[in-house]
């Protein structure tokens, strides 16, 4: 099965660029950039309780360095960001870059509740680690609900720090996926998950091809190395659980396209 897009990846660590020359080297033919929102000038004020990543850059410069990216090497780039969703932030944050035509936006969970669970020094007991996954699920069906995003990133990252799996993860997985399906929202099977813990996202792929969600496919890139970084094994998810549509976006607009093999 042949992925040819990858539409979660970064800028701030290296250059649009570069980016972009990794992925004509690595046999992508559409590359999907999007930096994290908390990496421009205008939004940072709001989300100063985030990690920064490398260099910051104003909404103009970025737009600026991706558009030039794809004209210079010739290439199919479509612009996109990362933007956090955090309830009590969300209509504030979607202010400053509502008026840019992106071409996708990603809607991510970074926090719950004020813990930045990647970040946080947090230690959970199990019944409070369980708790939080529910919670987490219940942020996400949020974010596909609000109609800020083309797709909801990396849906089971937070294993990465807490690791007290409810023993109803699965069905969470189907109501986001059956959320995700309703309203036509993508979730990502996301490189850098798959490769440290490939079997949840696959847990997560059954869930999609059962309520005929669609699916994004992103490595998660922050440097040129990691462009495709899990496509193969990517490849062999979808066709186990029998999906073969993957979906990308130009102006917004759906487009997907199909695999050589598989399924649905």
């Amino acid at each position: 099965m042949s992925i040819i897009s990858d539409f979660h990846s970064h800028v701030s660590r290296t250059s649009a660029r570069e980016m972009v020359q990794a992925a004509r080297d690595k046999g992508i033919k559409i590359l999907g950039l999007s930096e994290h929102d908390f990496q421009m000038k205008e939004i940072r004020p709001l989300l100063l309780h985030l990690p920064r990543e490398g260099v910051m850059m104003s909404l103009e410069e970025y737009v600026d360095a991706v558009r030039q990216a794809a004209e210079e090497l010739d290439f199919d780039v479509r612009l996109g960001m990362e933007v956090d969703f955090i309830p009590s932030k969300n209509e504030t944050i979607h202010t400053f870059i509502q008026e840019v035509s992106w071409d996708f936006l990603i809607g991510s969970v970074h926090e719950i509740d004020d813990e930045v669970y990647e970040s946080d020094q947090i230690t959970w007991s199990q019944e409070a680690g369980q708790a939080r996954w529910l919670r987490y699920y219940e942020l996400l069906r949020a974010a596909v609900s609000s109609g800020y995003f083309s797709l909801v990133s990396h849906p089971v990252r937070l294993y990465r720090t807490n690791q007290h799996i409810p023993p109803t993860l699965d069905e969470e997985m189907e109501h986001l996926a059956a959320e995700a399906a309703r309203y036509n929202v993508a979730l990502e099977l996301n490189g850098y998950d798959i490769l440290h813990y490939p079997e949840l996202v696959k847990r997560l792929a059954r869930a999609c091809a059962l309520h005929h969600a669609p699916i994004s496919v992103g490595s998660d890139a922050h440097r040129p190395a990691e462009i495709a970084q899990a496509h193969a094994q990517t490849a062999a998810i979808l066709q186990e659980v029998g999906i073969s549509t993957v979906r990308i976006w130009k102006r917004r607009e759906i487009e997907d396209y199909q695999l050589q093999d598989g399924g649905r």
